[in-house]
């Protein structure tokens, strides 16, 4: 029976959820996230040391200083994307991290990279922070990078350009409910045919101080820094920040190809309170039509509901209108007796604001696939404004094992502050083909494919899955080998071979230790032709990169698994300059001398190169032997590349294009512009596409130097 025949009637075909990634305080992705969740781990503190640095001069006793925050906000592995260092510190973290949690999600749909260019795969994205855009031009450090690196709709656009992406990509901005928005975009674009399949993020960072003081002044924050949500307690929110990511294809679609599934969407709905109620005040109504008109779409009805994630701010404004919606359009068309549970992430991590979203549609979609409803924090007893028992809700306090079938509905809310409220239907993953055995007689023996960019990147996957929990929840060690086997390989390999978890366990620590080739000691002592295939399979993977045969040699009926470590960036430092710029508005940056770097670290982002004194490069070459100036000019040319990149850890390739070292046109003509002034030689602008790479424009340069200083003798 195909996948949409299990629907009710008028119900739209059912989207899969097949991948996800996250960066969400105190969780560095997926696996580490519902670890949190389920054992009750609030994530809220204080603000870290080196951030909201921009906080006013004079003291003020009331700054909210809590929060959820997330480590490394501007670090970013730009040669991972092929990003110059220049275009990096010039681009809002918030698009860097969006490019670093599009990739991982790709990855733990178990896709290669790759494949994917070209393809009709849209990217929607929820976003509406603005906070290093308004630094940036505070600070008046502009650069021309600055332009495109800190525009909103790149947020998007850049996830589609990196990975060639052809469908729709768009950012979405309704306030808090903006990522789960952009995921009910989602949905309609994949059901209209505009994209095969869709990468759905949100992303938020509080970057300013003066933004939170100003929604303090405005009155939503918890003074004691808490999410209280349904209870007496609640007064009001603490702000979160982070970022999410997940992977939706068509369930049928999904099927076919054998990924993994986490969970389902069924239907989604979205409305706006319409002016009943003030801009930052909810609408009972018009959550009850939303939540109705979500349920019409998923074909479910409130008997179906299991879960409610909640949007559950804890405020004592918003949270009984919520309560109260949710009463009346769930609990009141329920049995007496049967609560619907529910529950807020923002009690663990904050009020994600603008990948709120997001975040609460990840828990959901754990809590399906792991069969197992977490517990909300921060609850002892509802005020009177919401009397749970007689609304018919009940929220989950203590963790709950749930057996969730395809007849269950999950639900997820968002508000947002301007009245755009979505709610998303979930439900369980269709039972999938095989049992992640082998069949009957055929080998558990398989290979695990470790790649990387580095060694050390190896290295630290091995250990990585060294710490995950093995074995996988009914996947067999055939299943994670076929998945690893079927990600984007890199330069860097390690080959671990056995035939079950202890074998592979002892595998990995020996790939963490640096080995390339991990091969079981019994198999040494005692091993048949089908092994010794194997083996040598996995030499040739780890020593020429050959996967093909793997993947051949990996089949046995295995399955996708999802969760697994994905790719560890080797991530660096970009720091922003929030300081005022020391040069007036519209004048040249100050001169920096030729052949150095230009200045980087912290809080010093590169400037663009000023225009060089002809005296500096021209006399030294003027006064070098005539054996030695090719190599001057070339050395020049190599420390011009590099400042206008904004410096690099290694120099360029000269016998590399400067399209594929990341120079666009733009920066190319910079570049003219500092030849010209350092060298006094007048060069055409297709100088520089006719003699594309550094070797041999230095020759093109030093023969023309050559030539008007013989004109010149």
């Amino acid at each position: 029976m195909a996948a949409t025949d299990t629907l009710r009637d008028g119900a739209p075909a059912p989207v899969a959820v097949i991948g996800m990634s996250c960066r969400f305080p105190g969780a560095a992705g997926p696996a580490e996230f519902w670890a949190n969740l389920k054992s009750g781990t609030s994530s809220v503190g204080p603000a870290p040391a080196d951030r909201w640095t921009d906080r006013p001069a004079e003291p003020r006793d009331t700054h909210v200083t809590a929060g959820g925050f997330i480590d490394g906000v501007m670090d970013f592995d730009a040669d991972f994307f092929g990003i110059t260092r220049r275009e990096a510190r010039h681009m809002d973290p918030q698009a860097r991290i969006l490019l670093e949690l599009a990739r991982e999600a790709v990855e733990d749909a178990s896709l290669n990279a790759a494949d994917l260019s070209g393809s009709r795969w849209g990217v929607f994205v929820g976003a509406a922070a603005d906070d290093f855009r308004m630094s940036y031009f505070a600070a008046g450090n502009l650069d021309r990078f600055g332009h495109m690196g800190t525009s909103r709709a790149l947020l998007a656009n850049r996830v589609s350009h990196v990975l060639g992406l052809r469908g729709p990509s768009e950012v979405i901005d309704t306030g808090q409910s903006s990522s789960l928005a952009a995921l009910h975009r989602a949905l309609s674009a994949i059901r209209l045919g505009e994209c095969e399949a869709t990468l759905v993020g949100g992303i938020h960072l509080n970057l300013l101080q003066q933004v939170t003081d100003q929604i303090q002044l405005w009155g939503g924050l918890s003074p004691d820094g808490r999410c209280h949500t349904f209870d007496e307690a609640a007064n009001g929110y603490v702000r979160g920040e982070g970022g999410g990511c997940v992977v939706l294809k068509p369930l049928d679609a999904a099927v076919r190809d054998g990924d993994p599934v986490y969970c389902v969407i069924r239907g989604s709905a979205t409305n706006n309170d319409g002016g009943r109620s003030g801009p930052g005040i909810p609408s009972q109504e018009a959550h009850e039509d939303v939540i109705a008109a979500a349920h019409a779409a998923a074909g479910v009805s409130a008997a179906d509901v299991a879960y409610v994630e909640l949007h559950g701010t804890g405020t004592p404004v918003g949270d009984p209108v919520e309560a109260r919606a949710l009463g009346a359009a769930l609990g009141s068309r329920r049995p007496t007796g049967d609560p619907v549970r529910v529950g807020s992430v923002k009690t663990n991590i904050g009020h994600l604001e603008s990948a709120a979203g997001i975040a609460g549609f990840i828990k959901a979609c754990l809590a399906l696939h792991h069969g197992h409803l977490p517990p909300s924090l921060n609850f002892v007893k509802s005020p009177a404004g919401i009397p749970l028992e007689e609304l018919n809700l009940l929220v989950v306090t203590e963790g709950e094992e749930r057996s969730f079938t395809q007849a269950d509905a999950v639900g997820v809310s968002s508000l947002g502050m301007g009245g755009t409220n979505v709610h998303v239907v979930l439900a369980g993953s269709p039972a999938a083909a095989g049992d992640g055995q082998a069949p009957d007689g055929a080998p558990e023996d398989a290979v695990w494919c470790l790649s990387g960019r580095s060694r050390e990147a190896v290295q630290s996957l091995a250990r990585a899955l060294l710490d995950h929990p093995f074995p996988a929840e009914g996947y067999s060690v055939a299943d994670v080998a076929w998945t690893l086997a079927h990600r984007t390989q890199g330069e860097h390999r390690a080959a671990v071979l056995g035939g079950d978890w202890a074998d592979i366990r002892l595998g990995l620590e020996k790939a963490a230790a640096g080995q390339g080739l991990a091969v079981p000691e019994s198999w040494l002592k005692e091993t048949g032709p089908g092994r010794e295939s194997l083996v040598a399979l996995a030499a040739e993977y780890a020593y020429t990169g050959g996967i093909t045969k793997i993947q051949q040699a990996s089949g046995f009926g295995a399955r996708r698994v999802p969760g697994l470590p994905t790719t560890l960036f080797a991530r660096e430092t970009f720091a922003w300059d929030t300081s005022p710029a020391t040069r007036a508005s519209g004048t040249a940056p100050a001169t920096q001398a030729s052949g150095t770097a230009p200045a980087a670290g912290p809080g010093k982002p590169a400037a663009p190169a000023a225009p060089l004194a002809p005296s500096g490069f021209a006399e030294r070459w003027t006064a070098a032997a005539p054996t030695e100036r090719l190599w001057l000019t070339r050395t020049f040319l190599e420390n011009e590349v590099l400042s206008l990149l904004g410096g690099s850890t290694t120099r360029p390739d000269p016998d590399r294009t400067f399209q594929d070292t990341g120079i666009d046109s733009m920066t190319l003509l910079e570049l003219l512009d500092q030849i010209t002034a350092a060298t006094a030689v007048e060069l055409p602008d297709t100088a520089l596409f006719d003699h594309p790479t550094i070797n041999e424009l230095a020759t093109h340069v030093n023969t023309l130097m050559e030539k008007t200083e013989t004109r010149r003798g």
